[in-house]
């Protein structure tokens, strides 16, 4: 079974929720610990035969997954000012289910930072989108870095676009900002 069919079956049942990139990252062995915790014997983050002959028998049972809505241990537990589900950081289009693509952890870390430094509110109107929404919208760009979680669109309250892109550019994996206004800038990282 590859890296890529573990995090979808964890994802389906609500312990993976990052993007399902293959990669066996930390938030994939998080997720398999705790999936571990509530169905295995053994806990030790590897998805190995026992976990996947485990995970095979929960979905082909219809067992109701026991921890969905309760998942912890990933980079969002880190993050100081934003919540996964709040306005601006979700697609809001209403037909992709808000999440084609997770945010990027990096892409979160920079908004923390960026919060930090001005200590006032950063109101993101924009960070993940679905291509169709994407797609709609005037001015975007068929390959946005949005449909991929890499990008974010945001103001700082009492703030002007200029001067919170003067700090935002000198950030460590910035891959290109600019004001898209003189209140909201357009950030977006590698």
């Amino acid at each position: 079974m590859t890296i890529k069919q573990k995090q979808h079956l964890l994802a389906y049942l609500g312990y993976y929720t990052g993007v399902v990139d293959g990669i066996g990252g930390p938030m994939t062995q998080r997720a398999t610990e705790a999936f571990q915790q509530d169905y295995c014997e053994n806990v030790d983050g590897d998805f190995g035969p026992e976990t996947e002959k485990r995970i095979r028998e929960v979905i082909a049972t219809g067992e109701e997954p026991k921890r969905a809505e309760d998942i912890t241990g990933t980079f969002w537990d880190d993050i100081r000012y934003f919540d996964r589900d709040e306005n601006g950081i979700a697609c809001p289009c209403g037909r992709c289910g808000g999440f084609p693509v997770e945010p990027a952890e990096k892409l979160m870390r920079i908004a923390d930072r960026v919060r930090d430094h001005f200590g006032a509110p950063m109101i993101p109107s924009s960070t993940v989108r679905c291509q169709t929404h994407n797609d709609e919208l005037p001015g975007s760009v068929p390959n946005s870095r949005h449909v991929r979680g890499k990008a974010m669109d945001f103001c700082v309250s009492g703030f002007s676009a200029d001067m919170v892109l003067a700090y935002v550019s000198k950030q460590k994996d910035i891959r290109y900002a600019y004001a898209i206004d003189s209140r909201f800038v357009h950030m977006d990282i590698e």
